[in-house]
C-alpha cells in the first residue's frame, strides 16, 4: 500500500516517517513532499493510496491539493493535519471526504488510529472493486457460453448485454483459439481469472483494446478458448488481419476463424465452424490460422465397425494387429477431413482394448501406468501425429510381448492373463488362477513351472513387484495407492516385500531412480 506525506515541515515528516510503524499496517512505500504543488506532482505517477497532508503549506495548501488529487486519484484516502482547525477549513475538508483530522501538535497513537482507518477504508474499497471485476468477468463469460448454445434465452442475453454494455446491434465474429502449450488443466464451463490463463486472456484482451472492438472470452476445454468481438461498420476490413494475429501473441496457438454476422444469435452456428476450423490444426501442424474457403468440406466419419473389426483380430490373429492398425492409420491420413474427436474416441477405445488383452503393457511403455493414463495422452494429443507417434511405442510393445508368449502353451498364456489382470487382489492365490482355468492348483503348478522355470506363486509376486517398481517412478502416486494397485493387502507390508527384494524401502528407490 502506498502513502504520501506532504508537509512544509522537515521534522514533521521525518519523524512520522521514522515513529510509526507503518508495515504494521500493510504500507510499504512512502513518499514525501514538501508543499501541496510537490504533493499534486507525485501524486500523478506514485498514486498514493493513503495521503497524509497538512493543511497551510505554501504554493499549494492542503485543501486545494486534494481537491486537485481527487481528480487525478479519485480512490486517494486523505487525512488533514493541522492545527488551525477554523470553521471553513473543516467544512471544506468534510467536503473532500477527509477520512480522518489529526491536530497540531501531532500525537503518535492519533497518527496510527487516523490511518488505521484510512487502511481500512482502501481494503474495503479494494474488495468492492475486486469482486465487481470478478462479477462482470463471470458475468461475460456466462453470456458466452449462452450465445454458443443453439438453444438460448434471447430475453436474458439481451438483459445481461445491457448490464456489460455489450452492443447488441452490430458485426460479430467468432474465434476459436487452442493453445497447444497448455492442454492438460482446462475445464469446459470452468470459471477464470486472467492469471489462471498463463495471461492469454490478457493478451487477447489488450490486441482487441488496441484495434477499439468489443470483446468476450471465455474457455472451453482441453485449451481451447472462445472469443467473440463486436464491431463497427468501418472496422470490416480490419478485423480478419485481427484474428489473425492473435496467433503471434504465444507460441503454440492455433486460430479457427468463424462467419461473420449481423445477427447475435447467429453467434452459436458461427462459433460451430470456428470449432471445426480450429480443429484441422489436429491433421496440419503446418499452420496456424485456419478459416472457412468458398464452400464447406465434406466431413468424413470413420466406419462404426472399426472397433468390432479391430477386437476379432485381436482375438484371432494378434500378431497382425500391428500391420491392421499401420494400415488404418494410412487411410486416415490418405485425405479427407475427420473430426477431432471421432479419431480421439475411437484411438481411445484400441488402445484400452490392447492394454486389456495384455496388461503388462502397462509394465513396458513410458508415461503409461493405468489405462486411464493412455485415455488422458490421446485426448491431451495436440496433432494426430502424436497420437500416432503413442500407438507406435504401444502397438511395438504389444507386439513383442505377443511373440515372448507364442513360445508357450495357451494354458500359460490364459494363466498369465488371468494374473495381469487381477493382480491387485490382494486375496489371490494358485487355487484361484487354477479354478479360472478349471484345473487343480497341482496340476496348474506342474505344467506353469515346466514351461516358464518358476512357480505360479512366484511369477505373481515377479509381477506385483515389477508393477510397483514401474509406480513407483510416478511421483504422484501415494505409496499406500501402489500397494493396493499391487494387491499388496496395506502399505507396510509392500515395504516389507520391496526391501526384501531391492534392500531399500519403496521411497528409497524412488529418490534413487528419480533424480
Amino acid at each position: 500500500m502506498r502513502l504520501l506525506i506532504a508537509d512544509d515541515e522537515d521534522y514533521t515528516r521525518e519523524g512520522l516517517v521514522e515513529s510509526v510503524p507503518w508495515d504494521k499496517y500493510g504500507i510499504d512505500e512512502i513518499m514525501q513532499a514538501r508543499d501541496g504543488q510537490e504533493a499534486l506532482k507525485i501524486s500523478g505517477w506514485f498514486k498514493p493510496d493513503i495521503v497524509l497532508t497538512d493543511i497551510r503549506m505554501p504554493k499549494l495548501n492542503g485543501l486545494e491539493f486534494a481537491e486537485r488529487l481527487l481528480k487525478q486519484c479519485p480512490n486517494s484516502k486523505i487525512l488533514f493535519m493541522s492545527g488551525y482547525m477554523e470553521i471553513d477549513y473543516l467544512k471544506k475538508a468534510i467536503s473532500l471526504a477527509a477520512v480522518e483530522f489529526v491536530e497540531k501538535p501531532i500525537e503518535l497513537n492519533k497518527v496510527e488510529e487516523a490511518v488505521k482507518k484510512a487502511v481500512e477504508f482502501v481494503k474495503e474499497k479494494e474488495q468492492h472493486v475486486k469482486k465487481d471485476r470478478q462479477w462482470k468477468t463471470l458475468e461475460r463469460q456466462r453470456l458466452l457460453n449462452m450465445l454458443k448454445l443453439k438453444k438460448k434465452d434471447k430475453t436474458l442475453i439481451y438483459k445481461i448485454c445491457r448490464e456489460l454494455e455489450f452492443p447488441t446491434k452490430a458485426n460479430y465474429m467468432t474465434v476459436v483459439l487452442w493453445d497447444k502449450m497448455d492442454v492438460s488443466n482446462s475445464i469446459e464451463n470452468e470459471p477464470f481469472m486472467e492469471e489462471e490463463t498463463d495471461n492469454l486472456e490478457l493478451l487477447v484482451s489488450r490486441l482487441w483494446e488496441k484495434a477499439g472492438m468489443q470483446t468476450l472470452f471465455t474457455r472451453l476445454d482441453h485449451g481451447k478458448y472462445l472469443l467473440l468481438t463486436a464491431y463497427g461498420e468501418y472496422q470490416k476490413s480490419q478485423v480478419k488481419i485481427w484474428c489473425r494475429d492473435m496467433a503471434k501473441l504465444k507460441e503454440g496457438l492455433c486460430i479457427g476463424i468463424g462467419f461473420e454476422t449481423d445477427n447475435l444469435m447467429a453467434v452459436a452456428q458461427s462459433y460451430e465452424i470456428a470449432l471445426f476450423n480450429v480443429e484441422q490444426s489436429f491433421f496440419d501442424s503446418s499452420r496456424t490460422v485456419f478459416e472457412m474457403g468458398n464452400s464447406i468440406p465434406e466431413m468424413k466419419k470413420l466406419n462404426p465397425g472399426l472397433y468390432a473389426d479391430f477386437a476379432q483380430v485381436l482375438k484371432k490373429d494378434p500378431i497382425q494387429v500391428q500391420k491392421w492398425m499401420q494400415q488404418l492409420i494410412g487411410d486416415i491420413c490418405g485425405g479427407g477431413i475427420y473430426r477431432q474427436e471421432d479419431i480421439v474416441m475411437s484411438m481411445s477405445a484400441f488402445a484400452k482394448l490392447l492394454i486389456q488383452e495384455k496388461n503388462a503393457l502397462l509394465l513396458s511403455v513410458d508415461n503409461i501406468y493405468t489405462e486411464d493414463d493412455v485415455e488422458r495422452m490421446i485426448r491431451e494429443a495436440t496433432s494426430i501425429d502424436e497420437i500416432f507417434g503413442l500407438f507406435e511405442k504401444i502397438l511395438a510393445a504389444f507386439t513383442s510381448q505377443v511373440e515372448q508368449g507364442a513360445q508357450y502353451s495357451r494354458l500359460v498364456r490364459d494363466t498369465i492373463l488371468y494374473i495381469e489382470q487381477q493382480c491387485q487382489e490382494a486375496g489371490l492365490s494358485v487355487v484361484d488362477v487354477a479354478e479360472s482355468l478349471h484345473l487343480t492348483a497341482a496340476h496348474l503348478g506342474v505344467l506353469f513351472r515346466k514351461e516358464t522355470g518358476v512357480t505360479v506363486k512366484q511369477y505373481i509376486s515377479d509381477y506385483r513387484l515389477n508393477l510397483s517398481r514401474k509406480l513407483l517412478l510416478n511421483e504422484h502416486y501415494k505409496i499406500v495407492d501402489i500397494a493396493v494397485r499391487c494387491g499388496y493387502s496395506n502399505a507396510n507390508y509392500f515395504a516389507k516385500v520391496f526391501r526384501n527384494a531391492e534392500g531399500m524401502t519403496p521411497i528409497e528407490y524412488r529418490k534413487k531412480h528419480m533424480k
